[in-house]
Parts: C-alpha cells; sequence; structure tokens
C-alpha cells in the first residue's frame, strides 16, 4: 500500500498540542503502543490513543527481548527501571521492527517511523534500521494536511 505511520513516543505526545492529537492525520497514521499508553495514562485523549493503539503481541513481546540484547550492560540509556525512565522504549522500536516484518516481501511495503524526542530511543532505532523523527516534524505535517489548498476558490471546488 505504501503508506507512512508513526509509532509515537510519550515525550512526543506532550510536545504535540491537543487539536493535533485530535486531528484526522493523527488518527489515521500515528500510533502509541501499549506502554506508551500506559506512560500516557493522564493524557486528557488517552481514550482517542487506546483506539489507535499497536498490539502488543508475543512477536512483539520476543522483538523487546532482541531489541534488549544490543544493550550493554550497565547502560541505562535506554531504559532504566530505578529511575523509571524509558520503560516504552524497547517496545516502541519492536512494535516498528513487528510493523516492518509484517509487510516484509510486498512490493509496496508501509513505512514506520519512530516519533520521538529521547535521543536514546533514536540511536537504538537507527541501530536497528528504523527511522525516527522529532514531534516538530510531525507538528508540520499534521498542519499541512490541515491547511487549505492554496489558490482554490469555491467556485473552483464546485467544477
Amino acid at each position: 500500500m505504501n503508506r507512512t505511520f508513526y509509532l509515537v513516543d510519550n515525550n512526543a505526545l506532550l510536545a504535540l498540542r491537543r487539536e493535533r492529537v485530535r486531528s484526522t492525520y493523527f488518527r489515521t497514521h500515528c500510533r502509541v503502543t501499549a506502554d506508551v499508553l500506559r506512560e500516557a495514562q493522564e493524557h486528557p485523549d488517552r481514550e482517542l490513543l487506546a483506539s489507535n493503539a499497536y498490539d502488543l503481541t508475543p512477536t512483539v513481546l520476543d522483538g523487546i527481548r532482541t531489541v534488549m540484547k544490543t544493550v550493554e550492560v550497565g547502560d541505562t540509556s535506554l531504559v532504566d527501571l530505578y529511575g523509571n525512565k524509558g520503560t516504552a522504549d524497547p517496545g516502541l522500536v519492536a512494535s516498528a521492527l513487528d510493523a516492518l516484518a509484517a509487510d516484509e516481501g510486498m512490493l509496496f511495503p508501509d513505512a514506520w517511523v519512530i516519533v520521538t524526542n529521547d535521543r536514546a530511543v533514536e540511536a537504538m532505532a537507527n541501530a536497528h534500521g528504523v527511522p525516527t523523527m522529532k514531534p516538530a516534524c510531525l507538528a508540520t505535517l499534521i498542519d499541512k494536511s490541515q491547511a487549505p489548498l492554496v489558490g482554490v476558490t469555491e467556485s473552483d471546488d464546485r467544477g
């Protein structure tokens, strides 16, 4: 199909204004993982986020194991359980890998991009071949999707 979907980290949800999260573009193209949804439990649009969550499956859980095997012992940049930081991050990368694998071999596979402000997530995603983008870039895409067409008048629209 060749569409682009975005897996949105909790820090990116915080960076996007509520009207962007409620937009048609966000509802159509953006997903959150079960772990991000748990981190975003106080988000005012939690129900909307839950309706579009990326499922936590056995394959994703296996992917988390694969991601965590690449983390050096003692490295707390991605996950710091004692500091209660990054608990959703391995699942975010594993979900992207799962989504990409689902389309493997297709002529026009969908693209999956992780949206985050977290450098450790960016590094891990890049190490696994998953593209990333900053929330500001996603905000621009959402805003452009809602902008009226330039040069189109009401009479042109009636055709």
